[in-house]
């Protein structure tokens, strides 16, 4: 063990008291005196390590980094030689005025899928009208009806990217009978597909893009596989710790019950193995590592999943 490689506890936890002041860490959603309390002494130089590599993202950044999301379509639409300032402009308010806002749903669609906020910002901090905002189930019934402008579903944040690929091939029923697909459509349809969200992980990225092809994401920030607390070259950890440090967060979640080696969401790693350490003030992605938000067998979590 190479003392060098860890941070002063003193020094994360003011540090954490900051992020607080600063108001980029929501005092009441996380709390990581409580959380370093479950480590004992020879573990908790490591729990340090997790802590100060924590990303926490308030609403506000959350916002800033869908805007910006979204605004990076006029890169995909207009190219890298943007015509006269007059062309883009009334282009570009010509695509947000058609576009048709939709959002990804889960296994079981419900009113609490994330991308029911993220529609809402759509209105709330770009100025979308509210008639563009749709349920997939609208858009699948419109474009077979004919419907050919942009679609552009939203989203907090791609971890695997599976919720997408599973609304993109869902069969939907249509008004007048029979199902269709996002997928089946769009092979015959001239609609141009966008998908915005705040985040994305270059894992999910990289399978939307080689699972649904014809789909343009467009991400606030993608995180690098090797941002993975998991991974065996991640740059999280200090080098000279990474094994022990690895070991460790397989010890403690497999002894907090995530003892799944298949990237389910029982896997000490998280779900598809992303072992992320990335909360947002409205929700925490089952891909991070379990440890960070478990309440398991006594276990004070640095987050609460709501």
């Amino acid at each position: 063990m190479t003392i060098a490689a860890f941070p002063d506890e003193i020094n994360v936890l003011e540090a954490c008291g900051r992020l607080v002041d600063f108001n980029a860490w929501e005092q009441t959603k996380i709390d990581p005196e409580g959380w370093l309390s479950n480590f004992s002494i020879a573990e908790r130089p490591f729990a340090l390590v997790l802590l100060s590599r924590f990303t926490f993202l308030a609403d506000h950044l959350v916002d800033q980094l869908f805007r910006s999301a979204f605004q990076n379509l006029s890169n995909v639409l207009f190219g890298e030689e943007w015509p006269e300032s007059g062309v883009v402009c009334e282009g570009w308010r010509r695509f947000c005025n058609r576009a048709l806002i939709t959002i990804v749903q889960g296994e079981n669609p419900n009113p609490s899928d994330s991308g029911w906020l993220f529609a809402r910002k759509a209105r709330q901090t770009l100025g979308i009208d509210q008639d563009q905002l749709r349920e997939p189930r609208e858009v699948v019934a419109m474009l077979a009806d004919g419907f050919s402008g942009p679609v552009v579903f939203v989203d907090d944040f791609v971890g695997s990217g599976e919720q997408f690929v599973k609304t993109w091939q869902r069969q939907y029923d249509l008004p007048g009978g029979g199902t269709a697909s996002f997928k089946a459509l769009a092979a015959r349809s001239p609609t141009s597909f966008f998908y915005c969200n705040a985040m994305t992980t270059e894992y999910g990225l990289k399978r939307i893009s080689r699972c649904v092809p014809s789909v343009t994401v467009s991400a606030g920030n993608i995180i690098p596989s090797r941002y993975s607390l998991a991974d065996p070259e991640s740059l999280l950890w200090p080098k000279a710790i990474r094994n022990e440090g690895i070991a460790l967060i397989e010890a403690i979640g497999r002894r907090l019950g995530y003892g799944a080696e298949d990237g389910s969401e029982q896997d000490w790693r998280g779900f598809h193995k992303l072992g992320l350490a990335l909360a947002f003030q409205h929700s925490v992605p089952d891909a991070n590592l379990p440890i960070f938000f478990t309440d398991r067998n006594g276990w004070r979590p640095l987050v609460q999943r709501l």
